[in-house]
């Protein structure tokens, strides 16, 4: 009894002496930690051209204000007051994807119970296609004025 008692005693030991060697703190300095991360050797560079923020500048044809109307959904189900969150963004940004390509103004002119709602619909695809258009006139615009602060 008192040898098994012994045999968990210096098993017990030797984990400890184990993890005390692989512990989170340990005694001795680690290489790693002494070297300087690339996250901080960029954020010391200054002025080099690699390590630059830009933004990029999207041309404002028919596919980006399409992609910026389903944007400015999904951004507009984030901030929407009373039933605001990122599910019901997504939601908003899959109806302004079907308005974007025109499907669902399509559905309604199709179906019966909604052919005197097709009309509506085309305004809001219109609408949405807007703000697209509207959002992304304005992210070209920050986008070329922080180029012209970055210089």
């Amino acid at each position: 009894m008192v040898r098994s008692g012994s045999i968990v005693l210096v098993a017990l030991a030797a984990v400890a002496l184990f993890m005390c060697s692989h512990a989170f703190v340990s005694s001795s300095p680690r290489n790693h930690a002494l070297q300087a991360s690339s996250v901080a050797m960029s954020a010391v560079g200054g002025s080099s051209g690699a390590t630059s923020f830009e933004l990029p500048v999207f041309p404002e044809d028919e596919e980006n204000n399409k992609s910026a109307s389903i944007v400015f959904c999904f951004i507009l189900g984030l901030v929407f007051p009373i039933l605001h969150g990122f599910t019901f963004g997504l939601v908003l940004a899959a109806l302004g994807w079907g308005l974007a390509n025109g499907s669902l103004s399509n559905f309604a002119k199709k179906s019966e119970s909604l052919k005197e709602m097709s009309e509506y619909v085309g305004q809001v695809a219109d609408a949405s296609m807007s703000a697209g258009a509207l959002s992304l006139r304005a992210y070209n615009f920050v986008a070329t004025k922080t180029k012209g602060l970055m210089k």
